[in-house]
C-alpha cells in the first residue's frame, strides 16, 4: 500500500505542477498580448527629402507609463549636412532626456534627427544601444510592474538609400531646367504658328 500512496503523491504533485505551469503560460501569453512595448528607431521622412527622423513608438497593446531612456553613449542632435557635415552636437533636452510620462498604444513621438551626412559623421560604422524603461499599467505585482527593452541605433543601414542621396538640390535644378526647356519649345512653336497665321492672313488680304 505504501507504494500506492507514493504513486498517488507523485501523480498529484505532477498534476499540480502542470496546473501551475498552465497558469504561468497563460499569464505570460496574456501579458505579451496586452503589455506596452516601447521601441526607438530611425526612419526617413517621406515628406522632407534626405531628412531622417528618430521615432519613439509604443507598438504594444496598452499604455506605457514613466518612460525613460538610457543610451550607452550620448546621441547626436540636429545632425544636418552631407559630405561636408560638421560633428553634430549631443542631445541635451527633449523626451529622450526628460522622459515621457505616458505613451498611448501605437502613439509615436517624432524627432527631426538630421541628415545622413551629419549622422554618419557621428556614428560612422558604430551603433548605440539605448535601454528603455517603463511601467505597465494596472500590474498586480509590484515586481512585475516594470519592464525594460533595448533598441539599437545606427546610420549605415540608410547608406545608398534615398535618405543618403546628396544631390537633391542638383536634381531639383535639373527638373526645373527640363520644365524651362519644354516651356521654351512650346513658346517657339506658338510663335511660329503666329507668324504662319500672320503671313497667311496677309496673303489672303492681298488676294
Amino acid at each position: 500500500m505504501e507504494w500506492v500512496n507514493t504513486a498517488n503523491f507523485w501523480v498529484s504533485f505532477l498534476m499540480a505542477l502542470i496546473a501551475v505551469s498552465s497558469v504561468l503560460i497563460s499569464y505570460t501569453i496574456y501579458r505579451s498580448s496586452t503589455d506596452p512595448e516601447v521601441i526607438l528607431y530611425s526612419q526617413p521622412d517621406i515628406k522632407r527629402p534626405s531628412i531622417i527622423n528618430l521615432i519613439i513608438h509604443n507598438i504594444g497593446k496598452s499604455p506605457a507609463l514613466n518612460v525613460t531612456f538610457s543610451p550607452e553613449k550620448a546621441l547626436p542632435s540636429k545632425a544636418f549636412g552631407f559630405d561636408d557635415a560638421q560633428m553634430p552636437e549631443k542631445i541635451v533636452d527633449g523626451p529622450l532626456i526628460n522622459g515621457i510620462p505616458y505613451i498611448a498604444p501605437n502613439q509615436q513621438f517624432v524627432i527631426t534627427w538630421g541628415q545622413y551626412g551629419g549622422l554618419n559623421k557621428y556614428f560612422g560604422s558604430s551603433h548605440i544601444d539605448v535601454d528603455i524603461s517603463f511601467e505597465r499599467p494596472n500590474s498586480l505585482l509590484r515586481l512585475n510592474k516594470f519592464k525594460k527593452a533595448t533598441s539599437r541605433l545606427g546610420i549605415r543601414a540608410w547608406e545608398l538609400t534615398d535618405s543618403s542621396d546628396r544631390n537633391w538640390d542638383k536634381k531639383t535644378a535639373e527638373e526645373l531646367k527640363k520644365i524651362n526647356t519644354n516651356i521654351s519649345k512650346l513658346v517657339k512653336v506658338m510663335e511660329q504658328r503666329f507668324e504662319y497665321e500672320k503671313a497667311n492672313n496677309a496673303i489672303n488680304s492681298d488676294s
